[in-house]
C-alpha cells in the first residue's frame, strides 16, 4: 500500500511538473499589440485663445487658434453651436479695406501637422448666421468642431465684447453675402 500511494504522488508531481513546462512562461512586461489605434483628428487638435464676439441678435464671429499636433493634416468640414442652436459657417475675408468682403469658405478648413490656423477679425473665423439667442459677454459658447474622420471636439468659447477692426454683423444669411467690412 505504501508502494501505491508513492508511486501515485510521484505520478502526480510529475504530470503537475510537465504541465507546469508546456506552458509559456509568465511576462512581467506589458503585452505590446502590433496595431496601434490612429489618434483621430480631432484628438491631434489644440486650441488656443478661443473668443467670440459679444452680440444681441443677427451675426457674430468666433475666434482663436488651432493648431494641429498630429502627423496628418486635419480636415474641419463643419462647426456646430451647441449652446446657442445657431448655425455656424467658417468665414474667409477676401480683399482688404473697402474692397473687403467675406465668403464662406471652400471645402474643408486644412490645418496641416504641426501648424496653425488663426481665426481672427479680418480673415478666416466661425460666423454666427442669425443669431437664435445673444451671446452674452463672460458667457460661453461651445462649439463642436467636426472631422473628415468623423470625429469632434468641443471647444469652449468665451464671449466677450469687442469693437476692434470696425466690425459689424447685421442682417440676415442673404443680407451677408453682400457684407463689407471686416
Amino acid at each position: 500500500m505504501k508502494y501505491f500511494k508513492l508511486t501515485a504522488a510521484l505520478a502526480a508531481a510529475t504530470t503537475l511538473l510537465l504541465t507546469g513546462c508546456a506552458q509559456e512562461p509568465a511576462s512581467t512586461a506589458p503585452q505590446s499589440s502590433t496595431e496601434q489605434v490612429p489618434d483621430t483628428q480631432a484628438e491631434n487638435l489644440r486650441t488656443n485663445e478661443t473668443w467670440a464676439k459679444a452680440a444681441e441678435h443677427g451675426m457674430s464671429a468666433a475666434f482663436g487658434e488651432l493648431r494641429n499636433e498630429g502627423d496628418s493634416t486635419l480636415e474641419l468640414e463643419s462647426v456646430t453651436d451647441k449652446t446657442h442652436g445657431t448655425v455656424i459657417e467658417i468665414h474667409d475675408t477676401q480683399g482688404q479695406g473697402a474692397e473687403a468682403r467675406m465668403a464662406q469658405h471652400e471645402g474643408a478648413l486644412l490645418i496641416k501637422p504641426a501648424e496653425e490656423v488663426v481665426l481672427a477679425p479680418g480673415g478666416t473665423h466661425f460666423m454666427y448666421m442669425d443669431l437664435k439667442t445673444e451671446l452674452i459677454a463672460s458667457q460661453t459658447s461651445t462649439l463642436e468642431l467636426n472631422f473628415s474622420d468623423g470625429s469632434s471636439a468641443e471647444v469652449q468659447f468665451p464671449i466677450r465684447n469687442f469693437s476692434g477692426a470696425n466690425e459689424s454683423y447685421h442682417g440676415s444669411s442673404e443680407e451677408h453675402a453682400e457684407h463689407e467690412g471686416h
